[in-house]
């Protein structure tokens, strides 16, 4: 076969290939999130000269993630029945009718609408509800890594991180210290380690 030939051939098959890898986007993937390696944390500011952290397990929840890594869906669902602050005499307190009033409203759920951004940082944009109150909040995040187990499922780690007022919720506790200062404060920072798995 002659040169110029054999040059436009492999042109034209390299084009073919180009335009058929480019009509069949990658498709995006479901993972579930791992209740065993994902935690939801809050601080919040005690007395106003230090900081109470706890958790509120997850319960489940899923991650859709895109053809470029990032994620386009996320869901989840935790237990604030179980909230736990290391303090037997808080968590009971934060469970009763002052704070989360766990008989009537025992889980917290999110629901993404946005996300935007890279895997290096993205925001998410969606709905909290908790407390009988849905609000829309927004955190920041990025991807920690990811990893090929033993048994070809793929891992996604994750981090995210936002600040919530609780008042929007309805949880208006609002004792003060004689000198005024809040015992609780208003604003709860929250923090999320998350683990996701290919199903």
């Amino acid at each position: 076969m002659p040169t110029l030939l054999r040059f436009l051939v492999s042109a034209a098959t390299a084009a073919a290939a180009f335009l058929v890898a480019w009509a069949i986007p990658a498709v995006a993937a479901d993972f579930a999130l791992d209740t065993d390696h994902t935690q939801a944390e809050f601080t919040v500011r005690h007395l106003a000269i230090s900081q109470v952290r706890g958790q509120v397990p997850l319960a489940s929840g899923t991650i859709t993630i895109g053809p470029d890594d990032l994620p386009t869906a996320i869901s989840a669902t935790l237990n604030v029945a179980s909230i736990e602050t290391q303090d037997a005499d808080r968590d009971k307190d934060l469970r009763g009718s002052d704070w989360f009033e766990v008989d009537k409203y025992p889980t917290m759920t999110f629901v993404s609408r946005k996300v935007a951004g890279t895997t290096t940082a993205f925001t998410i944009e969606g709905d909290l509800t908790f407390h009988g109150v849905t609000k829309t909040v927004t955190l920041t995040g990025k991807e920690e890594g990811k990893i090929v187990d033993g048994r070809g499922r793929t891992h996604v780690g994750y981090t995210a991180s936002g600040t919530i007022d609780r008042r929007d919720w309805g949880l208006n506790w609002g004792r003060t210290t004689p000198g005024g200062a809040l015992v609780v404060a208003n604003d709860v920072k929250i923090d999320l380690n998350v683990e996701a798995v290919s199903k």
